[in-house]
């Protein structure tokens, strides 16, 4: 009996040592997990002194920031591009020569709407003398400008000089004219795409269209998101753009890219405005116009025996790629039209909410953002257009020259839609940055927030267009010392936060490098950044007051950074904090209240140990 109870102690003993043993294991191995993390979140930072992170190391896609290949350099053999070119005579340049002796057309270019001539390669609408020289009008009303063929062919944006002056000289022809306008705002840079001279140009009576395009790449938020969309865009036109004595008869939320809306916008614009007058696009550069025109074009609202007669408008980022007006005629609303349109789009309804239910359930079981966005086929009612006068078809060798001859008398009494060219606003950075730069400022998708804990004394840089300092902030809260920021813009911008103090000579270090991306050089990078003009900043603090509404749940407020993009806050109730904001030349730097994505805070994962980072999650929900 002894010797048995002595065995159970010593066999309690070392099961009791064992399981000791193994906690104290576990234990010291979570305890070296933590502080492997640890020091590994320390050591991708060595040697950047003042930076406390940068999205290009904490998720190791440098490669996606590296400077782009090489820019494509002029081939030598554009003019053969155009069917009229005979060739090269010898010792003559493959580049084409300009001959000012010939008087310019009065054909416009069918891409920009620029009148062709060859006198000057500087001006809009230059084609080479070998190309222009013995022309017709008929066939010159074949023939795309040097510049907009390069946009098209070869995505090269050739410089133009056009003087401001000529923009707004240009679209003021509208003042005198019994015409609606189609305001158009990019949903991604207002109250910067909103022109603040707009009044005066429309006056009081003229009839507005307010519509807000690429609305396919906002995040979504909730199910009303579109609604407050719409009413947070029609507050800031009216607060910059004079909005209170302008006629607006709607407003509208668009996407030219995927279609979204524009059925809509064509049945208000029959409704209100039938055939009354001429309809003009008009708004800042890189909005969309184009892109809407050309969509329109295609659509019910242009006369379908025009629409092969009348090429596409260049639509190209970089900005002014209008530099005249274009135009399609419009297709008379008659009550007959009007109703076999309406039964087209009853006869389609049915089968576009399957569509859109079948998207919505990828959406939700993939988290893919492209099922997730608004997407509307834009269709077309009456198709009476005639093969016979299709402008590419072949025939007997030779492609027939078909163009629209606005003086035929089925024309003579038409009403028009008219592209104009963009506006230049001093708020846009747009002008600031090369082709290759703009492309890195657009979504390709829907756009991801990304959330960072910012604390006081910490500045966020956005790529090398934007920076953003948190200054001090004060609250109830004890042990509350960080604001949490949501940063709205293109994945291609790579975000750094660094020391306030030494932000200015962190940016100078960085500047030109992947870990800011834009601005940057293929080529000649010191060139690059000579022409740059840094980052200044506003006079004056912004000041953000939390009065406790909804405390933790909804933004407060957003403040604009020009085209780059724009950051979002989110402040405890009865909390103050003090910011200041720099961009290219102090330009689009605005506080837009309420956020224009109010309840972004769903749209990002948890908190990241030993990271200022949130974890990035899906760019929409289906919720209230």
């Amino acid at each position: 009996m002894f010797k048995t109870t002595h065995l159970y102690k010593i066999i309690n003993k070392n099961v009791v040592i064992t399981c000791s043993r193994r906690q104290n294991t576990v234990a010291e191995v979570g305890q070296s997990f933590r502080h492997r993390a640890w020091l590994l979140a320390r050591e991708r930072y060595k040697g950047h002194e003042h930076v406390h992170y940068s999205s290009v190391l904490e998720t190791n896609i440098k490669p996606s920031f590296s400077i782009p290949e090489a820019q494509q350099h002029l081939p030598d053999d554009w003019m053969d591009d155009y069917e009229f070119y005979q060739g090269a005579q010898e010792g003559a340049t493959k580049q084409g020569t300009p001959d000012p002796s010939l008087p310019a057309s009065k054909v416009p270019c069918n891409g920009c709407g620029a009148d062709l001539h060859c006198s000057n390669a500087s001006l809009p609408g230059y084609i080479p003398s070998e190309i222009f020289r013995g022309r017709t009008q008929q066939e010159l009303q074949t023939i795309t400008c040097k510049r907009c063929h390069f946009l098209n062919q070869y995505n090269i944006a050739l410089d133009v000089e056009v003087a401001p002056s000529t923009y707004v000289d240009t679209i003021s022809r509208i003042q005198d004219k019994f015409a609606l306008a189609i305001v158009l705002v990019d949903l991604l840079d207002f109250p910067c795409s909103i022109w603040p001279g707009m009044q005066n140009i429309l006056g009081a009576k003229r009839p507005v269209f307010l519509v807000g395009n690429k609305v396919d790449l906002l995040p979504r938020d909730s199910n009303i998101y579109l609604q407050h969309i719409k009413d947070s865009l029609q507050r800031e036109f009216i607060k910059h753009g004079g909005g209170d004595g302008l006629n607006i008869k709607n407003v509208s939320l668009i996407s030219a890219k995927t279609g979204y809306g524009i059925e809509e916008l064509i049945t208000q614009l029959h409704k209100t405005w039938a055939y009354k007058g001429d309809v003009y696009l008009v708004g800042c550069t890189n909005v969309g116009k184009s892109s809407l025109f050309n969509i329109l074009l295609n659509s019910d609202y242009c006369r379908p025996e025009a629409s092969d007669l009348v090429r596409k408008a260049t639509t190209c980022p970089w900005p002014g790629t209008t530099l005249k007006l274009l135009r399609f005629p419009i297709l008379r609303p008659s009550s007959d039209r009007v109703y076999q349109r309406f039964q087209r789009l009853v006869s389609e309804r049915s089968e576009k909410a399957a569509i859109e239910k079948e998207r919505r359930a990828v959406a939700r079981e993939t988290g893919s953002a492209a099922a997730a966005q608004p997407v509307a086929p834009v269709g077309r009612t009456f198709d009476r257009r005639e093969s016979v006068n299709d402008a590419f078809a072949m025939a007997g060798g030779s492609r027939p020259i078909t163009t629209l001859n606005d003086r035929h008398k089925d024309y003579k009494e038409a009403r028009w839609v008219y592209d104009t060219p963009g506006v230049m606003q001093p708020d846009q950075i747009s002008p600031l940055l090369t082709a290759e730069e703009l492309v890195k400022l657009q979504p390709a998708t829907m756009i991801r927030p990304r959330a960072f804990r910012l604390r006081p004394q910490m500045s966020i840089l956005l790529g090398g267009l934007a920076r953003l300092d948190l200054l001090e902030i004060r609250s109830p809260r004890k042990h509350f010392d960080w604001l949490k920021v949501f940063v709205f813009a293109s994945e291609h911008l790579p975000i750094m936060i660094a020391d306030t103090e030494a932000a200015e000579s962190v940016y100078k270090r960085y500047v030109g490098s992947p870990f800011l991306g834009v601005p940057f050089a293929s080529e000649d990078l010191e060139a690059r950044l000579r022409r740059w003009p840094g980052l200044q900043c506003k006079d004056g603090d912004i000041v953000l007051a939390s009065q406790g509404r909804n405390e933790g749940t909804r933004l407060n407020c957003d403040i604009t950074l020009s085209s780059a993009g724009w950051m979002g806050f989110l402040l405890p109730g009865h909390s103050e904090c003090r910011l200041r904001a720099w961009t290219p030349q102090a330009a689009g730097i605005y506080r837009r209240e309420p956020a224009l994505i109010p309840l972004a805070d769903r749209l990002v994962g948890k908190h990241i140990r030993y990271s200022l980072a949130y974890n990035t999650t899906k760019p929409f929900v289906y919720k209230k």
